[in-house]
């Protein structure tokens, strides 16, 4: 026996089909109100690093940051780099334990002669500084906590992190 049916009758369980799909898909999902709230201790720091330049008032020394670099690594830091922070986000891992980025500006004019082999010779990520709000959102996004930090002179990086 067999059932011939009309290209509307068709259509119509198409619809039909489709929308108990999205009645299940829309049953199963959880909807998240508001975050909850993690302390700034817990929370991934990303560390912004903006000015090099020594006519800025912002602007961090060379030595100041060869310092952080040897605190995040003497501290058992993980900095991470694009790639490994896409990867976390596309398969929703979680970070590792005291996870960090390394955010700079690489348009200032230090970088490429000086703040560059810095971060090569201690086998360091980066990721450049104008991606910082779409990374934060998207780690935001994925439900990690994340605490910014505008790296300034009149503070170190321990006492930034420590605040």
């Amino acid at each position: 026996m067999i059932i011939r049916l009309t290209k509307a009758t068709r259509f119509l369980i198409i619809c039909a089909l489709l929308l108990v799909t999205a009645l299940i898909g829309i049953g199963t999902r959880s909807v998240t109100v508001s975050a909850p709230y993690t302390p700034r201790a817990q929370a991934m720091p990303v560390i912004v690093y903006r000015a090099m330049e020594r006519d800025s008032p912002a602007a961090i020394s060379l030595q100041q940051l060869e310092d952080d670099l040897d605190f995040l690594l003497d501290n058992d830091f993980v900095v991470l780099g694009e790639p490994d922070l896409v990867a976390a986000l596309r398969r929703q891992a979680t970070l590792p334990g005291h996870a960090v980025l390394l955010l700079f500006d690489d348009t200032c004019r230090k970088f490429t002669r000086r703040v560059l082999p810095l971060l090569e010779e201690r086998e360091l990520p980066w990721i450049p500084a104008e991606k910082s709000g779409l990374l934060t959102r998207e780690l935001r996004a994925a439900g990690h906590s994340v605490a910014r930090y505008e790296r300034t002179p009149t503070l170190t990086l321990q006492q930034q992190l420590e605040n």
